[in-house]
């Protein structure tokens, strides 16, 4: 059995480890706390860093799209390109046919030229001429020798208005070739101008294509590290996760510590005040024997001096009576 010092000191020492076990649970639990409000930062940081990979891959979409159309728009230049450098082809073909043709005819004209001399007659004073000899032939004498130098003459006449009339049909051909060299020429020149045009259209379309394709390479790094820095922040939230699971056991082995250690304290309280009782108890017993034992030495005397023949008071009964020796009335 423990003295009230051995309890008192016990119980101080439990008290102490208690406050101590507080401090320990107070100290965890503050830890736990702090974990918490670093997961929810990482949380945080974790939807920012997939909000900013959304926003990146949609980005990257839009301008794998861009990319697309201006392939697309390339290819349909390049085949523009083509197709009119064909034509330029067929217009220059053309152009050499009609030159050659124009060649032909100019040349055909110079030899018309030379057949009249260089100077070429007027189409309508040859017409007046013939129907001038034609009617003097009709109405003159009949000379037979005259006749045929007539005829002879007025179909000189009529050789020369049938060359001024090729002359002119072949000026009206030369004419219309020359008309259709120059509008062929013009086409090509169009042509030119819409290849150079396309051309510079081609090479913008090249370096805006280069420009989005390194664009986008940027965009594939910037996900990848976004990608990385994901993957590291859920690393650290599952790490964080785990810390706070061990630091809540180990708070909750703190606590059913605690609760042994308050159960210990209990025990020693409870012994404590059965102590206390018990000298209570004895203390009470004491003071009653020391009571029966003063009231048993008065009530000697008093029966003595009963014997004696002496008168008792009536306080004296009474103390007689409490300590047996006389009957209750």
């Amino acid at each position: 059995m423990l003295s009230r010092e051995e309890l008192l000191a016990k119980i101080r020492e439990i008290n102490s480890q208690l406050d101590e076990i507080q401090k320990n649970i107070d100290a965890v639990t503050n830890e736990i706390n702090s974990k918490r409000a670093l997961l929810d930062e990482i949380r945080k940081q974790l939807a920012e860093v997939r909000s900013l990979i959304e926003g990146k891959r949609e980005q990257l979409q839009k301008t794998r799209e861009l990319i697309g159309s201006l392939v697309e728009r390339k290819s349909q230049i390049i085949n523009q390109i083509r197709s009119l450098r064909a034509e330029l082809l067929q217009t220059n073909i053309n152009l050499q046919k009609y030159r050659e043709k124009l060649v032909v005819y100019r040349n055909l004209l110079s030899t018309l030229n030379e057949y009249v001399g260089g100077k070429v007659p007027e189409k309508e004073k040859l017409k007046r001429l013939i129907e001038q000899l034609e009617y003097l032939f009709e109405t003159s004498p009949t000379n037979p020798e005259w006749e045929r130098q007539f005829i002879k003459y007025i179909s000189q006449i009529e050789r020369e208005l049938n060359v001024v009339d090729s002359m002119e049909k072949v000026r009206a051909h030369i004419a219309e070739l020359k008309s259709q060299a120059d509008a062929l020429k013009n086409r090509r020149e169009a042509i030119r101008n819409e290849i150079a045009k396309l051309v510079q259209d081609l090479s913008t379309i090249k370096q805006e294509i280069a420009q989005l394709k390194a664009s986008r390479q940027e965009i594939y790094k910037e996900l990848a590290s976004l990608k990385e820095k994901r993957e590291e922040l859920k690393k650290r939230r599952e790490e964080i996760k785990q810390e706070i699971l061990q630091l809540a056991l180990r708070r909750k082995e703190l606590r059913e510590k605690r609760r042994s250690v308050q159960e210990e304290l209990e025990k020693y309280n409870v012994l404590l005040k059965a102590l206390e009782l018990a000298e209570r108890s004895k203390a009470k017993a004491q003071v009653q024997a020391r009571v029966t034992q003063s009231l048993k030495e008065r009530a000697e005397a008093i029966f003595n001096k009963l014997m004696n023949g002496e008168r008792l008071t009536h306080e004296e009964i009474k103390i007689l009576i409490e300590a047996g020796y006389l009957p209750e009335e």
